[in-house]
């Protein structure tokens, strides 16, 4: 039987302390499995982007060499300076015609719950294929005490080829109907971790934004455990308003009055927050979930559709006709 051609991209960019999964998980998907491999992922980090394209920015290709031993043909591995979604529609579009499926990932933590899967680029990416009419895969490593040693990488690896692997053989897109398969596999040692068909979770999020003078230079990013970068504003996105009100935030901060520093005021001039997400795996996840299934430490697989599904239903017809408003026949 002809091995399939995979599309590879992500939403953490080249191999990189953010993006450790994406080159050990290649070379073990050639080893396990003997598929072929087609790469284009984002130039840089691009998490937290969902299914977005930047209209107003051109994106520029660049050829990837892979750093570790892994069988690359030329032509075959590409960086763009677009979003995940853009490197999938690009990828299929104008790189690749023989493209079987499309992995997106090893993203670097869990990606569960309404609230992640619909700000995810990992999950963008992969909605982005089946958009397209591509068998897809979202694929994230979720990890509990920030341990993502070698060991446990190469058993996560495994397992997702495994996993994946059976998927395609019973062709599960196709008896289930779905377009995307959201699978996160847990960062143990265990070798076989049970494997639940999951639902997704439904749950909410508070701030995710600090202060940027909220923001200690010791200060980690609370899912990576890697520090902050995103502390420095950017001014060459700023316009002269925003520059001027920036400088007067910044200096007021430098004045000390007789009670201690100055009360800082949200919603003033100036004031600048920082992304700093706090996303931790609930430990009172209504079981079945895909949150239930990664506190457990088990492999999660949630069937999804491309699709954002309207309501409509009986009890609605009341409301629509007092309105004066036509419902959907039947």
């Amino acid at each position: 039987m002809q091995k399939p051609t995979v599309l590879i991209t992500n939403d953490d960019g080249p191999l990189s302390d953010e993006s450790p999964f994406i080159e050990r998980f290649i070379g073990v998907l050639q080893r396990k499995l003997g598929w072929n491999v087609r790469v284009c992922i984002p130039a840089t980090q691009r998490s937290w982007i969902a299914k977005a394209f930047l209209v107003n920015e051109p994106v520029v290709l660049e050829e990837l060499i892979p750093s570790t031993d892994i069988a690359a043909e030329k032509n075959c591995w590409f960086t763009a300076s677009g979003t995940p979604a853009s490197c999938v529609n690009i990828a299929l579009n104008h790189l690749f015609s023989d493209i079987d499926i499309v992995i997106s990932g090893p993203n670097l933590g869990s990606n569960t719950a309404n609230t992640c899967a619909m700000a995810s680029g990992t999950l963008g990416a992969a909605m982005e294929a089946a958009i397209d009419g591509k068998k897809a895969v979202a694929l994230s490593f979720a990890f509990f005490n920030r341990d993502i040693s070698d060991n446990k990488a190469e058993n996560a690896c495994n397992i997702a080829c495994s996993v994946i692997s059976k998927l395609w053989d019973s062709d599960a897109w196709s008896k289930t109907q779905a377009g995307v398969f959201n699978i996160n596999i847990p960062l143990v040692a265990t070798l076989d971790p049970p494997i639940y068909i999951t639902r997704m979770a439904t749950t909410r999020f508070g701030s995710l934004y600090k202060r940027l003078e909220d923001i200690k230079p010791s200060d980690i990013h609370p899912i990576t455990g890697l520090q902050i970068k995103n502390k420095q504003v950017d001014n060459s996105q700023l316009s002269a308003k925003q520059k001027q009100l920036r400088v007067a935030v910044d200096d007021a901060g430098t004045v000390e009055s007789d009670s201690g520093a100055r009360n800082r005021i949200d919603g003033e001039d100036g004031a600048t927050y920082v992304f700093s997400a706090s996303v931790a795996i609930e430990t009172s996840a209504e079981e079945n979930t895909d949150v239930w299934a990664v506190h457990k430490r088990a492999v999660s697989i949630t069937p999804l559709q491309p699709a954002l599904h309207s309501l409509g239903n009986a009890k609605q017809e009341l409301l629509w006709s007092q309105l004066g408003f036509n419902p959907l026949d039947k």
